[in-house]
């Protein structure tokens, strides 16, 4: 093998890619080539070695206590930890004849110490292995939008004036500073003051154009830190139909955020889909609007842009789909007495790709549920219409069962705490997950409490609820080999399943509120149930798991099949594979807790 052909082999290796090219070459210089015969031990702790080893062909066993716990083949390397703490507890034996690169333990340490990135890799755990793992794929793709703060883009200096000010006058120093709104101060809280309110009051209101400006400014005003992320703020934008954003520091109005500005940044037109969706007079206008959301993601994926980012995002504009199509069809006098939710995926704002509908209705006591029924049949038969498919449990508006009023969920969830059976596990997940899209928010509220307080003082009941989250084996073998059939692993089943669940078990066991399975470890952290570093390494599982599943669904539609599921293991690179390996790992880890944490081996 040429030193041209080392190089070439050793920078498809993670983390050695990360070496600037001089590095590299120093690396390539380092290695020897060594060959080692079937059973010979090359590390053991009686006898540290001095190498750190690169396997070019063949086969070594990690063994712990005489256990066999992981096998190292083509590609991989070992044993860095030894070499750093010059220590080890395991055993590391040729299980098939070995052709490998040897490095001396002087010359590994010697890029570790000239390579920040490089001996991160080596010296952190495991989710911020995974999480360095990420920057392979990240740094490659991600765009400057990604990591831009909102201080990066254009910020139009603020006019501020006092609530006294005459709105003549106000405009004037507007002027002078060619901003395109007018922040008002009254007593420390501010409101503003933009073209559309001048011309509401001024115009169509006849309000006197020298009176104060105070009285018609809008409060409270939207914010944002000027060290957040631009994403963030294309958030708030799409979330609130707004064109402008006050940006802060410490509290203080630095400056002002206009879309035009932030769009100059964001190449996609997300913002100008949520302005469509806004201005749809008709069903067919709201449709077209609806049909971009594909190209939405394939955008913001091939940027890099994280799943979790991408999803609140969708979310954010399905939320406005549901809430429009639910003014279109049904009657105000019926919309305001009732509240449409959104549950399971959609509620946790995870879903991005139209899957199957999980909706309800929930209906204010006193009110004919009657009504209702012809406006939601239409309203489900609308949304299969956009591309929505039928939930295949019939958890949609349109059945009776998800379309009652408060007094008649209170029964259910009532029955679902106290005499479970069948589905009713499953049924309360969901529904504890539920976002309010439409309506009368205040009644999914109300059920929500009633959920919480219910399950006070049940361990028997939070148990078998937590139960589901053991459901599906991990498919990841003792030898840390995966498991597949016809080299597919359903990645829900193996691994977001059991995290979703077990962490939505934790939600509802403590009174959180969020419904986003990241936000609600966030919330789970704070309560130092176990360590922060747990937490950690959860996320990057859960969101290593989401990005290899979006990924494999997107192939699916360049081919116009239908996705599932499950990710195809020959469609990924080296690094990919060990990333679907040691979440699966965290995942098991995360089992073990939670059979402990809810005394699961206790119940049947």
């Amino acid at each position: 093998m040429s030193l041209h052909d080392q190089e070439a082999f050793l920078k498809s290796i993670h983390p050695f890619e990360l070496l600037t090219p001089r590095e590299l070459t120093k690396a390539v210089n380092s290695m020897d080539i060594a060959y080692y015969k079937k059973d010979t031990i090359l590390i053991s702790p009686d006898s540290l070695s001095d190498f750190l080893y690169l396997i070019i062909k063949g086969e070594v066993g990690e063994y712990h206590k005489n256990e066999l716990v992981k096998v190292y083949n083509n590609s991989n390397t070992f044993d860095a930890d030894s070499l750093i703490y010059s220590k080890t507890e395991d055993t590391f034996t040729v299980l098939e004849e070995l052709i490998c690169f040897e490095m001396k333990k002087k010359d590994f340490k010697s890029l570790l110490d000239a390579n920040t990135e490089f001996k991160n890799y080596y010296i952190k755990d495991l989710a911020n292995r995974i999480q360095s793992a990420k920057q392979k794929e990240y740094s490659t793709q991600m765009s400057g939008f990604m990591i831009a703060r909102v201080t990066d883009s254009y910020l139009h200096e603020p006019c501020i004036v006092g609530a006294d000010k005459p709105i003549m006058d106000a405009l004037k120093e507007m002027e002078e500073l060619k901003t395109n709104c007018i922040l008002v101060s009254d007593n420390g809280k501010l409101g503003i003051v933009t073209d559309s309110i001048l011309r509401r009051h001024i115009l169509y209101e006849n309000y006197d154009k020298f009176g104060p400006i105070g009285p018609i400014a809008l409060s409270p005003i939207i914010t944002i830190e000027h060290n957040d992320f631009l994403f963030n703020a294309l958030l708030s934008f799409t979330k609130n139909s707004i064109k402008r954003i006050v940006v802060t520091k410490n509290d203080k109005v630095i400056g002002i955020l206009e879309q035009l500005d932030l769009l100059s940044y964001f190449a996609n037109h997300t913002y100008l889909v949520a302005v469509q969706i806004k201005k749809a007079n008709s069903i067919e206008e709201l449709k077209l609007a609806s049909q971009d959301f594909i190209n939405i993601i394939k955008k913001l994926h091939a940027k890099g842009t994280k799943v979790e980012y991408i999803s609140k995002l969708i979310s954010e504009l399905n939320e406005k789909i549901y809430e429009k199509l639910y003014e279109m069809i049904v009657p105000k006098n019926l919309a305001d007495k009732a509240c449409l939710i959104v549950m399971g995926s959609e509620g946790r704002k995870e879903q991005m790709l139209k899957t199957d509908q999980d909706n309800a209705l929930i209906i204010q006591n006193g009110e004919d549920v009657e009504q209702y029924k012809e406006h939601m049949e239409k309203f489900t038969k609308t949304l299969i219409e956009f591309g929505f498919p039928r939930c295949e449990g019939n958890i949609m508006v349109s059945n009776e069962y998800w379309r009652k009023n408060i007094d008649s969920y209170k029964g259910e969830i009532d029955r679902w705490l106290e005499a479970p059976t069948g589905d009713d596990y499953m049924h309360l997940a969901i529904f504890f997950d539920a976002m309010s899209v439409a309506g009368n928010h205040e009644l999914l509220t109300q059920l929500k409490e009633m959920i919480f307080e219910g399950v006070k003082d049940r361990s028997v009941f939070m148990a078998n609820f937590a139960k589901a989250a053991l459901m599906f084996e991990t498919p990841i073998g003792m030898f840390t080999n995966l498991i597949s059939k016809d080299n597919r692993i359903d990645v829900k089943k193996g691994g977001i399943f059991p995290i979703v669940q077990g962490i939505r078990s934790m939600a509802l066991e403590n009174g959180i509120h969020v419904t986003n399975t990241n936000s609600r470890m966030r919330e789970l952290k704070k309560l130092k149930i176990v360590d922060d570093s747990f937490y950690d390494a959860l996320e990057e599982a859960f969101d290593t798991l989401l990005n290899l599943r979006l990924q494999e669904r997107l192939r699916y539609f360049e081919h116009e099949e239908d996705p599932d599921n499950r990710i195809d293991i020959k469609n990924l690179n080296q690094l990919e594979l060990e990333l679907l390996k040691d979440s699966f790992k965290i995942i098991n880890k995360f089992k073990d807790f939670l059979t402990h944490h809810f005394k699961l081996s206790m119940i049947q």
